[in-house]
């Protein structure tokens, strides 16, 4: 699996950011869940929710994480990896995820549609984009935005991400 180190002390004290935990944890705690069912998973996602956000629009939001996550689950242009919560690593597809979220939230359409073309096939792009688009408009009222993570670099992350597993499928084929 792809990965990022987020040991460097920047890139943990980005994703030690409420609104950044509220997306990269809540989806790798609610997607476990999804996947294994859990249920224990998704409490702890709810968890998360109240301890960041208290009663006040916690559970609206856990609803539009779980509309987010279950449109993913079926729109998925191929399965979605995730790393365990509280994973110092991320993958490529939690960057796509949060980068979609920060992209509605801080209206870069450019990295809204590379994120989105990476997630998902042409087809069911506008159910993953009404679900993500919800759930980021949700956080946002309630005060949570995520960082801005530009286009370039979603788009140098994806080109890292597709040298990695092309190197890592030739490899394979040679052994």
């Amino acid at each position: 699996m792809d990965r990022f180190d987020c040991h460097n002390g920047n890139t943990a004290a980005y994703f030690a950011q409420p609104a950044e935990r509220l997306v990269l944890e809540g989806y790798r705690h609610w997607a476990a869940g999804k996947a294994t069912g859990d249920v224990r998973a998704q409490e702890a996602a709810v968890d998360l929710y109240l301890d960041i956000l208290g009663h006040r629009g916690s559970k609206t939001a856990i609803y539009a994480l779980s509309a987010f996550i279950g449109a993913l689950g079926r729109c998925a242009a191929c399965p979605l990896r995730t790393f365990e919560a509280g994973s110092p690593h991320i993958c490529r597809d939690e960057v796509m995820v949060m980068g979609l979220v920060a992209g509605i939230q801080n209206h870069d359409d450019q990295a809204v549609e590379t994120c989105l073309s990476a997630l998902t096939c042409r087809s069911r792009c506008e159910e993953v984009a009404l679900a993500a688009g919800s759930f980021a408009l949700v956080l946002r009222g309630l005060g949570k935005v995520l960082q801005p993570i530009p286009a370039p670099v979603i788009s140098e992350i994806l080109h890292r991400s597709a040298m990695t597993s092309s190197a890592a499928a030739q490899s394979t084929t040679l052994h």
